[in-house]
């Protein structure tokens, strides 16, 4: 069963599927856990697979990127820290870890978004 909810989680108390009610801590847990799932616990910039591993808002927040799920990638600390609140593409292509398959599958991934908020299934 793969969680998505509808709300952003800072505004969700709780969060109800099919017939399970689960908190907003239950809720924001399985939601990384679905992303890391799908990233299959691989950082999107250097590749390396982790088994503890953070989820990087490709958009900054500080740049107004929310925490949605196709706005969040599976990034090691390292990585995390090193990009900050650089903008993705800019910063990762000066880097040694540039490598277009793994750039094709966070674009394939922001193309999501996109379809999924034009079909009004998105994250807000």
């Amino acid at each position: 069963m793969t969680l998505i909810p509808i709300y952003s989680l800072s505004q969700m108390e709780h969060h109800i599927d099919e017939a399970e009610l689960w908190t907003k801590k239950e809720t924001k847990h399985k939601f990384r856990k679905s992303i890391i799932e799908e990233w299959g616990s691989c950082c999107y910039v250097c590749g390396n697979h982790f088994e503890k591993i953070t989820l990087d808002h490709i958009v900054p927040k500080k740049a107004g990127g929310r925490t949605t799920r196709y706005n969040l990638a599976t990034c090691c600390s390292m990585c995390n820290r090193k990009k900050g609140h650089q903008p993705v593409f800019e910063w990762w292509a000066q880097t040694e870890m540039w490598d277009i398959d793994r750039v094709i599958k966070l674009i394939s991934w922001l193309r999501r978004a996109h379809t999924s908020h034009t079909s009004g299934d998105n994250i807000q």
